[in-house]
């Protein structure tokens, strides 16, 4: 991030006197809100994730009381109903509203009554013609009694229908026209538009917003201190941990393995900045739904027409190297998950021995690379992922083994503390495998080759 963009973000949230925060953090202000009355207003980029952590806290909130709303029975999580104000209209919050209904049921009453009119020609005829005109009357007339149904408030319709308890969401609140969301403050306050109560005591408002900075049409309302004065603005910034949680179960595996693999990808500002389509949670969630449709229909996840569809979300040059991903998915395999989880029978082993017997040296490097990056920035303890690690380094071929002792464990602790003490008991631990004895047994030979290379009586790191 520039210079420039950083002081840009400075003063958007310093001009408002609002702390700035991640994602993470501005949920748990949402959660210390549940019951409070009080309005948090996310304010952040478009497409960061803010819907998304609001979400979240809504599947993971257990009602005080299990109820049911949308034929569903809502007892380990609460719903989330998201009210997209740039998208409404005026008549949609204050405006008394035909109801199409009503009016047609009261238009071929009158036509029935004007037929009527027109075939008898005594004095019933001219009663029946007088009500028609009345009906006709009623149904122009904008001021007509709202009981009988011929008018409604549009807003009164969209929300009269909210569960007992869950999250109203006020997506993009600074988008609309300012003649909608002043519809909005007896909603923010008071729960009410119109007089008429439609907001149940158990949900929770939220509403979210962009930065009033030039990069996004708004109508920086936020400016008006009667807004200020009915929210709690959080200016917050993306969080690669918060969205992995919140997607691990609900996005595409490939989706989330590759952000796993290439954090910096899920929000890249610079192709932001530039005009240009870029990846961001809203866009891989687009991906995401791709990906499972096509899994659903079996079609081809390498299929041209689902390529370009991704490509459309996320820009072509990230589109083209998550593909890449995609194509190679067998290949590519998350450091972690050999420190975590390679045993006997894993998926992870499974993977490491298909690249070994495919002699995929390219991917096996640069895999023994993050491991032993991993390794040094996590520092487990020793005992904890000797048998794991044992076991990675000795389905190695014998190069490729001392390649990793000699030259990545080495480049991995440079620089770091305490790296000399931390490699001698993790030297120990491994020795204590029969996997990493057995390679030593083997390769003997060649690691004397390997040190000369590097300098007549160097060490391995994990040589005692």
């Amino acid at each position: 991030m520039s210079k420039t963009k950083v002081v840009d973000e400075e003063q958007f949230y310093t001009k408002l006197g609002i702390p700035l925060t991640s994602l993470k953090n501005a949920r748990k202000a949402i959660e210390a809100n549940r019951t409070s009355g009080n309005v948090i207003c996310l304010v952040g980029a478009a497409g960061i994730g803010k819907t998304h952590i609001v979400r979240q806290v809504a599947d993971e909130r257990v009602p005080e009381k299990p109820f049911e709303w949308k034929g569903q029975t809502w007892k380990d999580s609460s719903p989330t109903v998201a009210l997209y104000l740039a998208h409404m209209q005026a008549e949609d919050m204050g405006v008394p509203y035909p109801s199409r209904a009503k009016r047609n049921e009261l238009l071929k009453e009158c036509e029935l009554f004007m037929r009527i009119g027109e075939m008898s020609k005594n004095g019933f005829g001219e009663k029946a013609r007088t009500h028609a005109m009345g009906i006709a009357e009623h149904v122009l007339d904008s001021g007509s009694a709202l009981e009988d149904g011929t008018f409604e408030f549009l807003v009164e319709k969209n929300l009269k229908d909210l569960p007992p308890e869950g999250i109203l969401f006020l997506d993009e609140w600074n988008r609309a026209d300012k003649s909608v969301i002043k519809a909005f403050f007896t909603l923010l306050e008071d729960r009410e538009v119109h007089g008429v109560q439609l907001v149940p005591p158990g949900v929770q408002i939220v509403a979210a917003m962009n930065p009033s900075d030039g990069a996004y049409s708004v109508n920086e309302a936020e400016k008006d201190h009667a807004f200020r004065r009915r929210l709690a603005f959080i200016a917050v910034t993306a969080n690669t941990g918060a969205w992995l949680q919140y997607a691990d179960k609900r996005f595409h595996p490939l989706v989330v393995d590759y952000i796993k693999s290439q954090p910096a990808m899920l929000y890249d500002t610079k192709l932001r900045d530039a005009g240009k389509a870029f990846p961001c949670p809203a866009t891989w969630e687009k991906v995401s739904i791709i990906l499972k449709d096509a899994d659903r229909t079996k079609r081809d996840l390498l299929d041209q027409g689902v390529d370009l569809s991704i490509c459309g979300h996320i820009g072509q040059s990230i589109g083209s190297q998550f593909m890449a991903y995609v194509k190679d998915s067998e290949t590519v395999i998350n450091p972690n998950d050999v420190l975590n989880k390679y045993t006997d029978k894993s998926v992870v082993r499974k993977k490491v021995q298909r690249l070994i017997d495919l002699a995929r040296n390219d991917v096996l490097n640069e895999l023994c690379s993050g491991v032993a990056i991993t390794l040094m920035s996590s520092r487990p303890t020793p005992e904890s992922i000797a048998p794991r690690l044992a076991l990675f380094m000795g389905d190695l071929q014998p190069e490729m083994a001392i390649s990793m002792i000699v030259h990545k464990f080495g480049a991995a602790s440079e620089e770091m503390e305490d790296a000399e003490s931390y490699m001698n008991s993790l030297s120990m631990a491994m020795h204590e495998q029969p996997a990493y004895n057995a390679l030593f047994e083997g390769i003997g030979e060649a690691m004397q080759k390997a040190r000369e290379e590097v300098g007549e009586g160097t060490e391995s790191p994990l040589q005692p």
